[in-house]
C-alpha cells in the first residue's frame, strides 16, 4: 500500500557502489513495502547512476547511448528519488541492478512507503 505522505523507511539502507560495470544487489525490508528511496551522494562527478528494480535477477540496467536505448531510471548526482517497484519484505527480496557511464558514484537505497 502506498502512503500519500512523507517517505517512511521500512527497512535497512543498502549501499550501491556504482561503476561502469553492471552490478546487482538484493534488497529486502522489515515489513512488506513497494517503494524505494534512492539517494545519490556523488559530489565530484556529473554522471547519473541508472537503476532498474525487478522481482527477478535477470532484469539488468543499461546506460543509454546515442542511437540506443538503455534500461533504468537515472539518479543524478546529489539527487533523491522515490520509485515504486515489486514488493519486498523480510521473506521476499527485490533485485536492483545499477550502472553508470563512468566514475564510481555511491547510491543509497532504503525500502519503505510514501512520497
Amino acid at each position: 500500500m502506498a502512503y500519500n505522505q512523507a517517505f517512511y523507511p521500512m527497512g535497512k539502507t543498502f549501499v550501491l557502489s556504482g561503476s561502469s560495470t553492471l552490478a546487482t544487489s538484493n534488497v529486502f525490508a522489515d515489513s512488506p513495502c513497494s517503494q524505494y528511496l534512492f539517494v545519490n551522494h556523488e559530489t565530484s562527478g556529473s554522471q547519473p547512476v541508472y537503476v532498474r528494480i525487478s522481482a527477478t535477477s535477470g532484469a539488468n540496467a543499461a546506460v543509454p547511448t546515442s542511437g540506443t536505448a538503455g534500461y533504468g531510471v537515472p539518479i543524478r548526482p546529489q539527487e533523491s528519488l522515490v520509485l515504486s517497484g515489486p514488493q519486498c519484505s523480510s521473506s521476499a527480496n527485490v533485485f536492483i541492478s545499477y550502472i553508470s557511464a563512468s566514475g564510481t558514484p555511491t547510491v543509497y537505497v532504503t525500502p519503505g512507503e510514501g512520497i
